[in-house]
């Protein structure tokens, strides 16, 4: 039976979200989410302990329609919090939505296509980052993972997932993208997010997935959108997050015979540390301690990368220039409420494809009993 009453059809895919304190960004998250164009979905949200209006928007959502439900969170960290929503899931298929980000009408349609063709137990779409200041204005939006070699659907091994997970390493990091999940096959290997992680629990999850044989299918279609901003969580790291990170990694169990994954792994590792390096030296540096860290940079090619970095983007938000400079187009937006129909236009825009039949299911568009 459905977990709501209410709703008359059991659902194909439980979006996920976890929120604390988002009532900036929760409405238009879950107005997004509930625009979908599979309408056999339910909308879990699990409030950590908010104490903004996040809980008081979430229930009007609740209360306009019957798909979504608000729980309470475990309030142990995201990723506890994470695995909450996990348990409460009733659709055999959960995808993660932050309460920050947004959703194209047709992602869940495409994700579940692709799933459908591929068989995959993960499928993760490309995202269309984006970035507005505090008035929903000047708004900056560009592929996630841009250029010809994602502009088609593919496979990507655990090896490969691996190597494009590198810390300032400057390329695509598959680790952001926020997957649809076979929660059958969490279950039967007992998978679940590794609640010692704030950061890095997606990448984390999936890289379990992909060594217990998993595949993971890649969407080059952007349409979830990504929202860049300075509270973002995975652009703040300390010591605790690297050496949860380390940890987790350090446990990875891979097998004897998968040496492009071992090779992959330990590289993963040399990276952790030298941003751990980055960090001391940052501190060091901060104290007027010139000489340690010198030291600290001298020894470690990773910290001494990621410290041109910072002193790049330090420049920058000196002379109020973009930090990172990507390729893409400034626009002018009047209002937030603008946001969604652009992000939409430009992710339809950059990759052309076929147009899709009607939408999975769409004969059971009416998620409600009379």
């Amino acid at each position: 039976m459905p977990a709501n009453p209410q709703v008359s059809i059991l659902p194909q895919v439980s979006i996920l979200m976890v929120a604390r304190n988002a009532g900036r960004t929760i409405d238009a998250a879950l107005h997004s989410a509930r625009r979908q164009t599979v309408s056999a979905i339910e909308i879990v949200v699990v409030d950590d302990g908010s104490v903004d209006d996040t809980p008081a928007l979430a229930q009007a959502h609740a209360a306009a329609d019957p798909r979504v439900r608000v729980l309470p969170g475990p309030r142990r960290g995201l990723s506890a919090v994470r695995n909450a929503s996990l348990a409460a899931a009733a659709a055999p298929l959960a995808l993660i939505l932050d309460s920050d980000d947004l959703l194209h009408p047709r992602h869940v349609e495409r994700l579940l296509r692709a799933r459908q063709r591929s068989g995959a137990q993960v499928c993760a779409a490309n995202m269309l980052a984006f970035a507005v200041d505090d008035g929903g204005r000047a708004l900056r939006a560009v592929p996630f993972a841009p250029g010809d070699a994602w502009r088609v659907p593919q496979d990507i091994g655990a090896a490969r997932f691996v190597a494009a997970n590198m810390i300032g390493g400057g390329g695509v990091s598959l680790g952001y993208l926020k997957p649809l999940l076979d929660l059958g096959f969490l279950r039967a290997h007992s998978l679940a997010y590794d609640e010692r992680l704030r950061i890095g629990e997606d990448f984390d999850l999936v890289l379990r997935c992909l060594m217990a044989g998993a595949r993971y299918r890649f969407v080059p279609e952007p349409t979830y959108f990504y929202r860049r901003h300075a509270a973002s969580t995975s652009h703040r790291l300390d010591r605790a997050d690297l050496t949860g990170l380390l940890l987790a990694l350090d446990q990875a169990d891979v097998a004897a015979d998968d040496d492009a994954l071992a090779h992959e792994l330990a590289a993963r590792r040399v990276n952790l540390v030298g941003t751990l390096r980055h960090l001391d030296a940052v501190a060091a540096f901060k104290q007027r301690a010139w000489g340690r860290a010198v030291a600290i940079l001298r020894g470690d090619p990773v910290a001494r990368r990621l410290m041109r970095g910072s002193v790049r983007e330090g420049l920058a938000r000196r002379l109020g220039l973009p930090a990172s400079p990507q390729p893409g187009t400034r626009h002018r937006l009047a209002g937030a409420e603008e946001i969604q129909p652009f992000l939409e236009a430009m992710a339809d825009a950059l990759i052309p494809s076929t147009p899709l039949p009607e939408p999975v299911h769409a004969a059971d568009r009416l998620p409600v009993s009379a």
